[in-house]
């Protein structure tokens, strides 16, 4: 329970951190037609086939997705080195095949509430660029970075050595 507590703690302090540009920005401009257009573009990842987000891989090698930050990334979310050091953890996320195929699904399914909320970030940083907002704009665009783009290279960065491990063992049990 102690680390399922702190994880939750992890990926509260990103959300409010990270959101709370977003929200002041569109609380200081006013939710209007440009928010919900946006809004709307945001989501049309949510009917993206995962062929298509696999495609959108930011590295094709786990050495590119290290030089993109994914070990430091690691490092601070929920399930990462450090929660995992603080609560004595030693056990995989991953037990056996199946639960690896099943992570592969959560791994889709975060990627994609992340690409939707990248695209929801950056169009929101570009609208307060456009209406004079620069610091929010500024804001926004590191909030992005930080909550999106790092997110975006783990999830990707698991997907692939989980993948490799999967094609791995199947190679071994035939």
């Amino acid at each position: 329970m102690k680390t399922h507590a702190l994880n939750q703690s992890i990926n509260f302090f990103w959300t409010i951190l990270c959101f709370a540009p977003v929200l002041w920005y569109w609380y200081a401009a006013g939710w209007a037609t440009w928010a919900w257009i946006i809004l709307g573009i945001s989501f049309l990842p949510t009917f993206f086939p995962d062929k298509l987000i696999q495609r959108m891989q930011l590295a094709k090698t786990r050495r590119g997705f290290e030089r993109l930050g994914a070990k430091t990334f690691r490092k601070l979310t929920q399930d990462g080195d450090w929660a995992k050091a603080a609560t004595h953890s030693t056990g995989s996320t991953i037990g056996n095949l199946e639960g690896a195929e099943k992570y592969l699904s959560t791994i889709r399914m975060y990627e994609k509430f992340h690409w939707i909320c990248g695209i929801f970030f950056g169009l929101t940083a570009i609208h307060a660029f456009a209406t004079g907002y620069w610091i929010t704009g500024v804001l926004v665009t590191i909030a992005n970075f930080i909550f999106n783009f790092a997110a975006i290279v783990l999830q990707q960065y698991n997907r692939l050595r989980i993948g490799n491990a999967l094609r791995n063992a199947r190679r071994i049990d035939i």
